[in-house]
């Protein structure tokens, strides 16, 4: 079974890796650049499916019925995708 928590660290880590400023960035040669834009596609990939299971999460707590006591509303919004 794969461990999704560690899949991001993983991927994470590999992208620090790559530096830590434009400069460190623009020193790679060009086969390490390509390798680094990928290596950022993968953690991208992996982060987004969070702010989507994040924001399903929002959604279903600030849904309509709830009115005033949904999540979205308590914390001043109008809707869960005024506070995503």
């Amino acid at each position: 079974m794969t461990n999704l928590a560690e899949d991001l660290r993983q991927a994470a880590d590999a992208v620090a890796l790559l530096g830590s400023s434009s400069a460190d960035y623009e020193a790679l040669p060009d086969a390490a650049v390509l390798a680094g834009q990928k290596k950022i596609a993968a953690a991208r990939r992996l982060l987004d499916t969070r702010a989507a299971w994040m924001a399903g999460t929002i959604a279903r707590r600030s849904r309509p019925e709830l009115g005033h006591s949904g999540l979205a509303a308590q914390q001043g919004f109008l809707s869960p995708e005024a506070l995503i």
